[in-house]
Formats: structure tokens, sequence, C-alpha cells
């Protein structure tokens, strides 16, 4: 697959690295924000009462579409492949990266996947400079576990590993999991299932939930915030056909698919993200399934912010490469890619950076301009959309936290706006490393909380039709 690695590091649309990546996007969002800082010295009111109306009325809108995902049903299950001879090889990506602790739990994750072992190529992948996980995983292979050792070479990345991986791989599907990860056992025959159903379907999503949900606060904040993503708001965008941000695990590709994008972009560190919009790019669908992954929650605030940092900073990749041919594949799908993308990343980075300062700043703000005899003159209906807005991010949580059948979490969304606050922080990191560490991955801890195989993987409460794949 030589003609493989050549395309995938083409710098085709969507890949992030050092040529593709666009510095006069970066100069005019610099330029714009010096001239909002002048326009704030020279006239503060009028300056801060602009800024103020533009979000009120952007979060006003993007609530109005989380109103409408939260009355929306989940897409149609298409049950679960019935086993069968015919069954295609199904490769299962598993990058480790310092997770030496970890290899026999996800072992064992993956053994209760209920699918012919003869038809599973399961790949371990480790890199040549971690020789402890590198070890730990030659000593207890056995089929239909097999390793990959990814040499040294830059950017050191998840998505590199996967590549590297991808390319000795013989599956006609591919999914991966992380070190932590308890997929539902019927995952991959819902994912066939689906993909039968459906052929116009390049991939497909299963939700993620968390087992130490109720490890403290930060993990059921954390929870709150994946049930109201895969439980309401990511069904909703795929109900309706539009692309969505891929979960970094238990997302399912066909093969050929993936091939034709040039596999991920090992430059970007939120790849599933990447990938999601240069599928659509290229005029692929993405839809979801419902059997879920039970992963780990990062229970430490320190560990949460380098990987929220990653998180955003990836974003940031990922919305400026794509913007650089936003209605890419053209016509109507085009304009669908272009809503979606600024719905889901380009939401996500004005939220991350202007609710903090709105919520504490304004408060001081008023203060000095009252303290100098000179009123704020907020219109009370501005204010309104955004307390709309912060109430209806609590309430898809709520609704969120049924569908995962979490409602011991419903007390919790209290805390929500609060969590909110905490991600500023990650995001003044993330743009501050966009020049210097743009391509460094925050490694996030695993098994920090108690062993996912101490709590039995739940089953939901969807009936799964075995269904027998088509002969075709």
């Amino acid at each position: 697959m030589s003609g493989g690695n050549s395309k995938r590091h083409s710098g085709e649309l969507g890949h992030a690295n050092v040529a593709a990546y666009r510095p006069v996007s970066n100069a005019f969002m610099i330029l714009c924000a010096s001239a909002y800082l002048i326009w704030l010295i020279l006239q503060p009111r009028e300056a801060f009462k602009s800024l103020f109306a533009t979000m009120a009325w952007i979060s006003v809108i993007f609530a109005a579409f989380r109103l409408v995902a939260i009355l929306t049903p989940k897409p149609k299950d298409h049950g679960a492949a019935e086993i069968a001879e015919d069954l295609p090889v199904y490769t299962v990506l598993v990058p480790l990266f310092h997770e030496q602790q970890m290899v026999a739990q996800i072992m064992r994750g993956l053994d209760a996947l209920r699918y012919p072992r003869d038809k599973l190529d399961i790949v371990l992948i480790t890199e040549e400079v971690d020789p402890l996980t590198t070890k730990a995983v030659a000593q207890v292979l056995r089929p239909p576990f097999r390793q990959v050792v990814v040499p040294k070479g830059a950017p050191q990345t998840k998505p590199r590993a996967l590549n590297a991986a991808l390319e000795t791989s013989i599956g006609e599907f591919v999914t991966i999991y992380d070190a932590e990860d308890r997929p539902h056992p019927d995952q991959l025959l819902a994912a066939i299932a689906a993909f039968d159903a459906r052929p116009d379907w390049a991939a497909v999503q299963a939700p993620l939930d968390y087992y130490n949900h109720n490890d403290n606060w930060l993990t059921r904040q954390f929870a709150l915030e994946y049930a109201a993503l895969f439980h309401v708001w990511v069904p909703f965008l795929a109900r309706l056909g539009l692309p969505f941000p891929l979960g970094g695990t238990s997302n399912h590709m066909r093969r050929a698919a993936l091939d034709a994008v040039g596999g991920w972009d090992a430059f970007n560190v939120t790849e599933d993200a990447d990938l999601s919009f240069r599928l659509a790019a290229n005029g692929h669908k993405i839809g979801f399934i419902h059997p879920p992954t039970q992963e780990e929650a990062v229970s430490l605030l320190p560990d949460w912010r380098l990987q929220r940092a990653r998180w955003i900073k990836g974003y940031i990749q990922t919305w400026d490469v794509h913007m650089a041919s936003p209605f890419a594949p053209g016509g109507l799908n085009g304009c669908l890619r272009f809503l979606t993308l600024q719905l889901t990343l380009g939401i996500t980075l004005l939220s991350v950076l202007f609710y903090t300062p709105v919520i504490l700043g304004l408060p001081i703000f008023a203060a000095v301009l009252w303290w100098v005899n000179v009123p704020l003159d907020i219109g009370v209906t501005y204010s309104l959309t955004f307390l709309f807005s912060i109430s209806v991010g609590c309430v898809i949580g709520i609704f969120g936290t049924y569908r995962a059948d979490k409602p011991g979490l419903i007390k919790s969304t209290a805390g929500m706006p609060l969590y909110w606050l905490l991600l500023f922080t990650p995001a003044l990191r993330a743009f501050s490393e966009l020049r210097h560490k743009r391509f460094h991955w925050h490694k996030t801890r695993h098994g920090v909380s108690r062993p996912a195989d101490l709590k039995p993987v739940p089953e939901t409460t969807t009936n799964y039709v075995p269904l027998r794949r088509s002969a075709d």
C-alpha cells in the first residue's frame, strides 16, 4: 500500500501540516482582534455593547438548534448483524503510548466483542520510543491480537501511529479504541448492520459514556457534557444527514473511504474531527449507531486542562484548514458542511473564548462604569438571550442523562455553568501553543480511576434485531 502512504502525506484538503496551515488567516484574526482592542480603548461602552449583542444573538441561535435537537428522537437503530461466515474482516486499531499498565485491561475488553475470531484483526500499536509498553504488549500477544511498533519520527501523534498500523491492516472495515475502552460486545455487529443498511455511509459513530462518572465533581460534569454530545447533539446531526466531529474512539469506517481521503492527518491533534469534515468534503456521509463504549473520564483537573488544551488546539487547526475550502464539495452538501462546521467547531471555539470573560467580566465592567457614572446600558433582551442559552445548555444535559441511562447525574446539571468557566484557561494555552507547539500531543493518563473491568459493561435498553448480512 505504498501508494496510499504517498497520498496520505500529499497535503490534500484537511491536512494541517506546515505547508497547509494558513498563516494568512492567523494574520487576519490578529488584525481583527487588534482593531477591536483599539475600539475598546477609544469607545469602551460601545465596543463592549456591540460584542455583547453579537455573542448574544449567536448564542440564542445555537440554543434554538439545541432545543430542536432535544425534541428530535435518535436515528434509526439498524440492529446488529447476525454472526455468519460471510462477515468481513474487521480491523481494530488500539494506539498505546505509556500504557503498559492498561494492556491487560484493553485486551480483556476487546475479548468480549461478539465477532468471529478469524475475521478480527486487532492491532495493538506501540511506539519505538516507548519500550515499556512495547515489551508489555509483546509478552501477552495471542490471536486475534498482533502488534505494530511505530518507528521514531515526527510528529509523534496518535494519527501518525494509526496511519502506520493502517498500512499493515487487511480489514474491510476499521475502528479505533483507546486503552481504557470497554466497547459494547455488539458494537462491531451493529456497525456492519448500519453499513449494510446505508451504503452511502462512510463512517459511523458509537456513543461514548463514562464508567467512572461518579468519582468526583469533575467526572460528573464531564459525563454530562458527553451525555449531551453523544446522546442528543450528535444523533440529531446524524439524523439530519449532517457531518459532525467524530469521537476519538469507537468510530467505524469503511476502509475504502478512509484510503480515498488519505487516512488520518498526522499533524492534527484532533484527527477525528478533521477526518469527519474531510470525508464530508469528498462527498461521504457519516452516521450513528447505538451500542456505546464505556470510557474513563479524566478525574484530575491538571490532566483535564491539558486534554482540553489539545482538543481546542485541534479544533482551531481543523476549522482553519477546512475554512480554506469552506463549501466543499459544492452545492447543497457544501452549504450544509459549512453550516455544521460553524455549529460544531466554530461555536465551540467562540464559546470557550467568550463565555468566561462575559460571565466574569461583565459585572466588573459594569461596576467600573457605574463608579465613573457611565451607565452600561445593555438591553434586557440581550441579557435574557444569554440566560436562555445557558438554560438550554443545562436542559440538553438533563435529556442526555436520561438517554444515557444516568438519571443520577441530573442534580449535577446545576454545576454546568461553573464547569464551562474552566474552559477559558485551556483555550488560552491552546492559542499559545499554536505558535510554538502546534503539533505537540498532550498525553491523557489512563488508569487513574478504578479499572473499567471492575464494572460490567451495561446492556443498553435497545433491543437489537439480528440481521443477516446481504450476500453481496
